[in-house]
């Protein structure tokens, strides 16, 4: 399967605290790490270690961390052809991890508000070759917008993962197969407390679908005539950073070619579940066999 990605690519600075500061406090961490991150370069890696063949497109600075995250891409088997060495500093986040597995998150864009819509015209042709196309907030509106509009014309299926939330134009919907929030950004989008409410809301403006992400209670699909509604699994969770990125792509393995939605959300399930067990973003994205030997483990117990 095919999937391109077009999205933020990230070096993540991780502080491991026992909780989260609270307003003008001062914590001492516990630990400190350096990983690769970025919503797009996340849910890249993710989808290509659960088997898939993977294009990038991105950008990332002409500075020593921009060489560190093309070279992390492509150990990772990833195609960054579509990658874009720009002047200036590479995107960077900071991010306070708790004991309990709660995080705060403070990014920086950088190289990934210099992508420019030229770069997506010399590159089309990788988009309209793939099987699906998986996007997100972390770049220019335009550049989405752009994206998913080839995509669609194509019969490329196409992911929109509306994180972080932000105001995006209605017009989406009429490009985009699946929509995945999780429940604070769809309240924030539709304005609706209630999840299916918020759901149907959101396929009133023209959503053909919408997968909310609801943490330790798994996750549901909605569409115009269906829900399903698919549990979790119980793991001892220490960071939840990039659960939403690996579902996320577990998602577009297993449900853009096939009509068996409640064992995909299932997996998905599991890959986010298992993400949770490890601390950092990349670092803690599971290889398939990880996932089907879990999957197997907890349906015998």
């Amino acid at each position: 399967m095919k999937i391109v990605v077009v999205g933020s690519i990230n070096m993540d600075y991780v502080l491991k605290t026992r909780e989260l500061p609270k307003r003008g406090e001062t914590l001492s961490a516990q630990s400190f790490n350096t990983v690769f991150g970025g919503k797009g370069a996340n849910q890249a890696v993710a989808a290509a270690r659960l088997g898939a063949e993977v294009t990038m497109i991105g950008a990332v600075g002409n500075d020593s961390i921009g060489k560190e995250l093309k070279d992390n891409l492509e150990k990772e088997n990833i195609d960054v052809t579509g990658v874009n060495v720009v002047e200036g500093a590479s995107g960077v986040a900071m991010i306070n991890v708790a004991d309990n597995g709660d995080n705060t998150i403070v990014v920086y864009p950088g190289a990934n508000f210099k992508l420019q819509e030229q770069w997506i015209d010399k590159y089309e042709e990788l988009i309209k070759s793939a099987d699906c196309l998986m996007v997100q907030l972390e770049i220019p509106m335009n550049i989405v917008m752009k994206s998913v509009k080839i995509a669609s014309e194509n019969g490329v299926k196409v992911i929109f993962n509306p994180a972080p939330a932000k105001e995006f134009p209605v017009e989406i919907f009429k490009y985009i197969d699946i929509i995945t929030p999780n429940e604070t950004e769809l309240q924030k989008i539709s304005g609706k407390e209630d999840i299916k409410e918020g759901a149907r809301e959101l396929i009133n403006r023209g959503a053909s679908s919408v997968v909310v992400t609801l943490g330790e209670q798994g996750s549901m699909y909605i569409d115009k005539d269906n829900d399903y509604m698919a549990g979790s699994y119980k793991v001892n969770s220490i960071d939840s950073t990039a659960a939403g990125d690996a579902f996320n792509a577990a998602l577009a393995m297993n449900i853009v070619k096939s009509t068996d939605i409640e064992n995909g959300l299932r997996f998905s399930n599991a890959v986010g579940a298992l993400v949770t067990t490890k601390l950092g973003a990349q670092t803690s994205l599971p290889y398939k066999e990880e996932v089907t030997n879990f999957i197997v483990q907890e349906d015998n117990k």
